[in-house]
């Protein structure tokens, strides 16, 4: 059977081959530069390229016994030959290599036996040696990757990663137009968003802790993202999140964060050209288009430029509120032998006129119960501006200093820019939806310049392997602002009327502080059995300095240091079955006590938040499965009130969540791929102030979390997916007291693509609708007593064509 499908199917591209002029005749065979869509699912080795070289017309040589047993990653989207072997040919150990007459011939991937332990790349390919750099191949699906980087220890396998984590891919992000993080992010059983709809920035909680835009890693240095406006993601090939802390992974992040990291990697030009035009619509008449170009120049293709730019402009799904967004981003690359090197920049600019999403407060508002959530697309503030700009540039490289010790470095830059109505609240909400509205206008600057380097090797002590690296690091951010704030206006949020007043302009911003993060860390990953144990140990040295600004003059305010270490253990019983566990520490910086203490100024040294970790991994080479099981504990402060004449503040406080994480990508037949997992929180507030509300629930954190993703590749249509995701959240609380809960939501996106050819060109059509059912809910808890509106029913149209 298998023979007959290989040889009936191929052996006729052999003949062709042999005949290139009849061949050309026919013009049945695909040019090795054109580029063509494919929808072909995931499954057994042999069926794929017998499908593939059915439809693409590519001569193809092998042999039964290199494809027995092998399983294909499926390809799905438009792809040039080259590319789309390496996509079918993912994790098998096989490649295909130019041979006589243009044809492909399949043979095992060599080994490179210098002591490197990279593999040798086809004959057309890009040349380098950056194992440490190369992105890992996606997975079964396409929309998950295989790993991602874990911070200074550079990429992992999934199996080998002592962490849990989702590295989302350019696919996904095309497949369901997502426009920012936080669409994406919808994905994560893991994250739920507490910011509100269409608003002025994104906000997550991991783990059932914040995590910020602000928060977001660029090509793994903080400090470089928009702190405002949703986080683009047209020009991100990889969005990598990690679960839990990671302070010797990525160093102390801007505000200390603690629920997990989330790092970009920008798209660089692959082997094979592309130009890329996407147009479309979004809810209520955004209009939107992308292009996306890259070539590879040079004898083998070493150096490379991808240039992505974006433009949207129209009416958003918010009442009267309107959108003008423009982004982006360059990426120009070398690869050569010993030496790699980037440099990688965007721009993104966001002006959102004529109003905000919905924001409430219920602190001392007296409500027993959350009143009904209005409809997602209430403009609370009608009338308000909000403009943010952000420029960001990273230069990165490494050097093979021998064949097993690579130099690294890399250096950022950030300038960003915020102006007009940074947000309004609804406080002290009613019953009947009355409330006060709190605005505010929060003009700022910030300047980052951010960069690690270090040096990271391979060696041997024996029979154990070892893989170390020593990595320093620094950020250095100013902030400017100036603030003002208007309260005392009524208004009520199932029938907003017009702003009467707005704050006073507060002027220009003015120089407030700056501060540095310093670190130096260094780690080792043993490995022992064949790679089957691992275990990973290293500590990181961080320094964080704070400088308060007043009249011009500069005066420390905060300089601390502590050590943050790490143990991870991976221990692979077979090849597809890993269990693995971590202990590893957050940090955040501590608290310089203010005048209502009797400890005044007392500095306290940085929080160190603390996880443990369980977790076991299954990968059948179609389908992984993760299960973790966590708990995390993080210290805040009290008022201790025995002492005369006023309280001491002592860090004292802690919240600790505890709980446990499945989550599951790949396919699970023909043509069907699912993504998504459930996740169940335990969280605490374990130390409270007098011990009043020990036990409680901390805000902000629904226990039950479930998300499931589908997508089908239909039968009875060639080119026709249809998609599906459901997304669920239990109930929580808003405040600390435990007074008042949100209900729980469910919410079910649908979707639709078609993949064809129009006048020889690749062209998809996508559609999809968010909140099918138009469902009205409150959405997260970005603070203690507030609480934000999800998004109302919202469509997505696009075309894009391949030229």
């Amino acid at each position: 059977m298998l023979a007959a499908a290989i040889h009936l199917a191929l052996a006729g591209g052999l003949l062709a081959a042999w005949q290139p002029e009849a061949h050309a005749q026919a013009g049945g065979a695909q040019s090795p530069a054109a580029v063509r869509a494919y929808d072909i699912p995931a499954g057994p080795l042999d069926a794929a390229l017998t499908r593939f070289v059915a439809e693409s017309g590519v001569p193809l040589a092998t042999t039964p016994e290199l494809v027995q047993g092998k399983q294909s990653p499926g390809l799905h989207g438009a792809y040039a030959v080259q590319a789309a072997f390496n996509v079918l040919l993912a994790g098998t150990g096989l490649q295909a290599v130019v041979g006589k007459g243009g044809s492909y011939v399949l043979r095992q991937t060599p080994v490179d036996i210098s002591g490197g332990g990279v593999t040798t790349l086809p004959a057309i390919a890009i040349t380098g040696s950056a194992a440490e750099n190369d992105l890992p191949p996606t997975y079964a699906g396409g929309q998950l990757a295989r790993g991602g980087r874990l911070g200074m220890l550079g990429n992992a396998d999934i199996l080998d990663a002592p962490f849990n984590q989702t590295s989302y891919t350019s696919e996904l992000i095309e497949s369901q137009q997502a426009a920012t993080l936080g669409d994406l992010l919808d994905n994560d059983p893991s994250v739920r968003r507490s910011s509100e709809a269409s608003g002025s920035a994104e906000f997550f909680r991991v783990r059932g802790f914040d995590v910020n835009t602000s928060e977001t890693a660029v090509n793994g240095l903080y400090g470089l993202a928009p702190t405002y406006g949703g986080f683009p993601v047209d020009f991100v090939e990889r969005v990598e999140v990690l679960k839990g802390p990671s302070a010797l992974l990525n160093g102390m992040s801007p505000n200390g964060q603690v629920g997990g990291a989330i790092n970009i990697v920008p798209k660089r030009a692959s082997a094979d050209p592309l130009t890329r035009l996407t147009v479309g619509i979004d809810s209520d008449s955004l209009w939107k288009t992308h292009l996306d170009l890259g070539r590879r120049f040079g004898e083998n293709g070493e150096w490379g430029v991808r240039v992505n730019a974006g433009y949207k402009n129209g009416s958003t799904y918010i009442d009267g509120q309107s959108k003008r967004s423009n982004e982006g981003a360059i990426a120009l690359d070398y690869r050569g032998d010993r030496v790699r090197f980037a440099l990688d920049a965007y721009h993104f600019e966001d002006d959102i006129s004529g109003g905000n999403a919905t924001r409430v407060g219920v602190s001392g508002s007296g409500l027993a119960s959350m009143p009904q959530a209005p409809d997602g697309s209430t403009n609370v503030s009608p009338g308000a501006d909000f403009h943010t700009k952000t420029d960001a540039a990273t230069l990165s490289g490494d050097v093979d200093i021998t064949d097993n010790w690579t130099a690294f470095a890399k250096i950022g830059r950030m300038y960003a820019k915020h102006r007009g109505d940074f947000f309004s609240q609804a406080l002290n909400l009613q019953a009947n939806g009355d409330a006060t509205l709190s605005q505010v206008k929060y003009p700022q600057n910030i300047q980052t310049t951010t960069g690690e380097a270090g040096i990271r090797g391979k060696f041997n002590t024996g029979r154990i392997k070892h893989a170390f690296v020593l990595s320093g690091s620094r950020l250095e951010s100013t902030n400017s602002f100036a603030i003002s704030f208007l309260g005392g206006q009524k208004t009520n949020i199932y029938a907003p009327g017009a702003i009467a007043q707005w704050p006073a302009d507060p002027g220009d911003p003015v120089k407030s502080a700056k501060y540095i993060l310093s670190s130096i860390a260094v780690a080792d990953t043993l490995s022992a059995l064949e790679d089957r144990v691992l275990l990973t140990l290293g500590v990181r040295r961080q320094t964080v300095k704070q400088t308060d600004f007043n009249d011009g003059v500069g005066s420390t305010a905060y300089d601390q240091s502590a050590w943050t270490p790490m143990v991870g253990l991976v221990v692979k019983p077979i090849d597809s079955f890993s269990l693995y566990a971590n202990v590893i520490q957050g940090l955040s910086q501590g608290q310089t006590v203010g005048a209502d203490y009797l400890n005044v100024n007392e500095v306290f040294p940085p929080y160190k938040s603390k996880q443990i970790e369980l977790g076991a991994k299954w990968d059948t080479g179609n389908l992984t499965n993760t299960l973790s099981v966590f708990q995390i504990r993080q210290p805040s402060t009290l008022a201790d009130y025995s002492t005369s004449p006023l309280p001491t503040l002592r860090l004292n406080g802690e919240q600790r969540n505890r709980g446990i994480e499945w989550t599951v990508f790949g396919t699970v037949g023909r043509g069907v791929r699912i993504l998504g997992g459930v996740t169940y929180i335990q969280a605490r507030l374990t130390k409270t102030q007098d011990g009043a509300q020990d036990g409680n629930e901390a805000p902000g954190v629904a226990p039950w979390a479930t998300n499931l993703g589908i997508e089908w590749d239909t039968p009875w249509a060639q080119g026709l997916t249809l998609s599906g995701r459901i997304i669920n959240t239990s109930s929580q609380y808003i405040d600390n007291a435990n007074t008042i809960k949100l209900p729980s939501w469910t919410r079910v996106d649908i979707g639709a693509r078609y993949a064809t050819r129009i006048s020889g060109n690749n062209i998809v059509f996508r559609a999809g609708v968010r909140n099918v059912f138009n469902k009205n809910y409150w959405e997260g808890v970005p603070a203690s007593g507030l609480a934000t509106v999800g998004a109302p029913r919202t469509f997505m149209l696009s075309a894009t064509m391949d030229f």
